[in-house]
């Protein structure tokens, strides 16, 4: 089944994803934090506000996922932002989002370091939402 992307529906699926995921599990065992993600708008994309996604992640588990407001997102410890079309490659695994960070085409608030160490985990994060299969407004 197919989610319209960044819906709650969506953001359930990706929970669902992390939370059956024992390659998450074993890597983010001792991760405690949350993170918020900026999808920053893009009108010409069918996308003409903002909007955040916050992950409340502990432990190998994704307590919560949510779709939030831009401010909501940056409330979290740790907050990555960039255009919903950099977010759409990194859902469509046609771009890792460390190496976006590092790049510069994604823009990372939080301890650098700290996320390096848990670079298995923002991989297997990214590879959940590979598996959500997404309606994208832009192909609509």
């Amino acid at each position: 089944m197919a989610y319209d992307a960044y819906s709650p529906e969506w953001a359930a699926a990706f929970k669902a994803e992390i939370n059956k995921s024992p390659v998450y599990k074993q890597a983010a065992a001792n991760w405690e934090g949350t993170v918020g993600l900026v999808v920053l708008a893009e009108p010409d994309k069918k996308v003409p506000d903002d909007m955040g996604i916050f992950l409340d992640l502990w432990h190998g588990e994704a307590r919560d996922v949510t779709i939030c407001s831009r401010a909501d997102a940056e409330a979290a410890k740790y907050v990555i932002t960039g255009s919903y079309s950099r977010w759409k490659k990194v859902a469509k695994n046609e771009m890792d989002a460390t190496k976006g960070i590092m790049l510069g085409q994604l823009k990372l608030r939080g301890d650098f370091p700290t996320l390096v160490r848990y670079t298995k985990a923002s991989q297997e994060l990214t590879n959940c939402t590979t598996r959500v299969e997404v309606n994208w407004p832009d192909e609509s």
